[in-house]
């Protein structure tokens, strides 16, 4: 699909050349270094003028276009044109023509914009009077060089008098004009279009403009580049509460740029939304393939992410998901470790309970009451894995974490996933403590010490913290800090 320009004209987007050759740009007022004429004046002398405005000049070349016509050239947008015009379906051009009394309408652009709008339709067949418009700023009284009143112009602006198709590419060009118009276009089209705006920068080139040549060009960018610092902002709020998926989609657009500096940045994003769905492995295929983290072995690793899950949605105070997740880091891990313990023995399955052979009584015959008549083989449930465990590793039989974990966590659990409603924070920790009538657990780092216990003892592991032991939690800083660190360059030479 074609794509709609909108152009702000300032008075140096005209340039004018002179009968010995020279083209000067008709709206730079400024006097030469070493000479005493300006190039506004050398179009004056030229035209044979004098004590003109830049407004009544504009407006005697406009009545004289056709004989001046061939000798006039766009220096900003210019080239914008002459390199784009077929992938143009539209062009709004925007220039000034303000009230008699306010001081700065002889340099009102309304008769420079006419001429650019003829340039246009003599130059490129496909862009017609039909198609290429001019809207005017301060007739209603509107200063251009007031941010706010911009603002409040360009916002009815887009809404009524801008017609763009769905999914249309927009193009921006607000180098001519004021800042504040240029400013007020870019905010209040960013908010109105998002990132479905697209910039040209201009660089002044001002030998290319002596020939007649108009200035360099950049783009089309994303507009959403003069928005970092917000939108940075907002990813790192975002992220303070784990929010991967926003925090992507928010700086997806960034991402797709050419050029795009951000590294493994996208990829980590992806990694911490895999994390949030509990799907640990891919997740680790992932952030390794992108980043430098601790290496692992085995599965047993992604009980510390569950717990560490649990942590997370406790501080976004999910209470349910919290106790639901903390419960399950425990038993999936004592699940996987008989099955990785003891693999002779135990059959795993993709639906139902886990499968333990008679053998398993050879090295503790404790277990010989849970295989009654005939049968070879046992279903492995929390009472048979608690003596299994038991047995194993002694120290978990006097445990005071584990304890709490057979007995009140777990009734915490059964009660909560088969009710309606919810739970308050201390309930959780209610529910972890090795008396409920009388906790022991009444915050979170308790209770975070509680379950890291439980696992350190499972997989001999000694870590101090769940979050020092989450791989993912080495992932989340690295994400803030890059995040942190990262520059958008910013194509506007006025900031």
């Amino acid at each position: 699909m074609k794509s709609v320009l909108i152009a702000t004209i300032g008075t140096r987007d005209l340039m004018f050349q002179i009968a010995s050759g020279e083209w000067f740009n008709i709206g730079d007022d400024r006097m030469q270094s070493g000479e005493i004429i300006g190039e506004q004046a050398e179009v004056i002398s030229d035209l044979g003028l004098h004590n003109i405005s830049f407004r009544d000049l504009t407006k005697y070349l406009l009545d004289n276009i056709d004989t001046y016509i061939d000798r006039l050239e766009p220096a900003i947008t210019g080239n914008i044109f002459n390199k784009n015009a077929s992938e143009i379906e539209k062009v709004y051009l925007i220039a000034t023509d303000q009230k008699p009394e306010v001081k700065q309408r002889e340099k009102d652009t309304l008769y420079t914009t006419e001429i650019i709008k003829k340039w246009i339709i003599r130059k490129f067949q496909n862009l017609n009077n039909d198609n290429t418009s001019i809207l005017y700023v301060g007739q209603d009284g509107t200063n251009p060089s007031d941010f706010e009143q911009m603002f409040n112009w360009w916002r009815k602006t887009w809404r009524n008098e801008i017609h763009i198709q769905p999914h249309q590419p927009i193009w921006v060009c607000v180098k001519g004009g004021v800042g504040q118009t240029s400013e007020a276009a870019r905010v209040s089209g960013l908010s109105f279009y998002g990132d479905r705006i697209l910039f040209f920068e201009v660089q002044q080139n001002t030998s290319a403009n002596r020939q007649g040549i108009p200035s360099d060009y950049k783009g089309p960018f994303l507009g959403t580049n003069y928005l970092w610092d917000r939108t940075q902002k907002q990813a790192l709020k975002l992220l303070e509460s784990y929010d991967y998926t926003e925090a992507y989609d928010l700086l997806q657009p960034y991402f797709q740029q050419s050029g795009s500096k951000f590294g493994a940045i996208p990829n980590l994003l992806k990694a911490g939304k895999l994390w949030n769905q509990g799907q640990f492995e891919k997740f680790l295929s992932l952030a390794k393939s992108s980043t430098q983290i601790s290496s692992v072995e085995g599965r047993l690793w992604m009980a510390y992410e569950q717990a560490y899950l649990g942590v997370i949605r406790l501080e976004q105070m999910n209470t349910t998901e919290a106790m639901l997740h903390s419960y399950r880091a425990i038993e999936g891990l004592l699940y996987w470790w008989a099955a990785d313990s003891f693999p002779d023995h135990f059959q795993e399955e993709k639906q139902g309970w886990p499968l333990v052979n008679i053998l398993i009584t050879k090295k503790y015959s404790s277990l010989e009451r849970y295989f009654t008549g005939s049968e070879n083989t046992a279903k492995v449930d929390g009472w048979l894995l608690k003596d299994l465990l038991n047995e194993a590793i002694p120290e978990t039989k006097n445990s005071i974490d584990f304890k709490a974990f057979w007995k009140s966590a777990k009734y915490a659990r059964n009660y909560f996933s088969h009710r309606l409603g919810g739970l308050a924070k201390q309930d959780v920790f209610k529910a972890w403590s090795k008396d409920i009538n009388n906790p022991d657990i009444k915050t979170s780092e308790q209770w975070q010490k509680r379950i890291l216990n439980c696992i350190n003892l499972v997989t001999e592991k000694s870590f101090n913290t769940l979050s020092e032991a989450s791989l993912f939690c080495q992932i989340h800083k690295q994400v803030l800090e890059a995040i942190q660190k990262q520059e958008i360059i910013n194509y506007d030479n006025n900031k």
